[in-house]
């Protein structure tokens, strides 16, 4: 798993998005959470899961009961906190690079990337993409997530960076759209590939209270996001 320059291990408080979503109210932590329980309804019912870029271990400790989980990232101090808040013997975190488990013959029913790719150059992130198709079971599933610049995310990172002490600015070096992210799964050899949006305005209703963003996103749901939600989520095969 390559990095771009940006510091991330220093320049992110341990844990900072998850004490976010600890909140459990507010527009940040409904995205969070509708973010994550789309991506859980998209990965089947796989047996053992892999989450690439599990930063803090929200997505793990919180929406996977009953599935063996292994969560990985660069960042020593996210994996110490992941480890500490949410590890138990069915859902571990660990630094460990996904070479070393391609060498150990490790295979997941299902990988995960939610908001990776776009913080790796384009090279990196096919590479990423490719060592994580090596990981999967002949039928297992790939879901990723990443913003949709074609989408009101410009103005949304916007607002994020002037209110927020972690902004997206040098962050967020890979801007994705429908077709360069079918590219991209393309050349890493995925098969089966579906891109669309999801996550429209639900999140912003939470300041009207969570039950409201909840319908919000049921009907935005229905409605298939009119194909301008403000999150890519794919799904590939190996």
């Amino acid at each position: 798993m390559d990095s771009a320059a940006y510091d991330y291990e220093n320049r992110i408080p341990p844990g900072f998005y998850d004490r976010v979503y600890q909140r459990k109210s507010g527009v940040r932590y409904c995205w969070h959470d509708l973010k994550f329980r789309t991506v859980a309804s998209h990965v089947g019912a796989p047996r053992r899961l892999l989450d690439i870029g599990c930063g803090p271990g929200t997505f793990i400790g919180n929406y996977l009961d009953g599935i063996e989980a292994l969560g990985l990232d660069l960042s020593a101090s996210q994996i110490g906190y992941a480890t500490s808040t949410y590890g138990t013997a069915g859902h571990r975190f660990s630094t460990q690079l996904l070479g070393a488990l391609a060498a150990a013959g490790e295979r997941f029913d299902a990988v995960t990337m939610i908001e990776l790719i776009e913080h790796l150059t384009p090279d990196a992130a096919i590479e990423l993409l490719a060592q994580a198709r090596g990981l999967l079971t002949s039928e297992g599933r790939l879901v990723v997530t990443t913003p949709n610049y074609r989408s009101l995310w410009p103005l949304i990172e916007l607002g994020v960076n002037a209110k927020s002490p972690v902004n997206y600015i040098e962050q967020h070096i890979n801007k994705y759209r429908t077709g360069l992210l079918e590219d991209h799964l393309e050349a890493a050899g995925y098969r089966d590939i579906r891109v669309k949006t999801v996550l429209g305005f639900a999140p912003f209703a939470a300041v009207l209270g969570l039950g409201v963003a909840n319908a919000v996103h049921a009907v935005e749901t229905g409605l298939r996001y009119l194909g301008i939600g403000n999150l890519l989520l794919a799904t590939a095969r190996p």
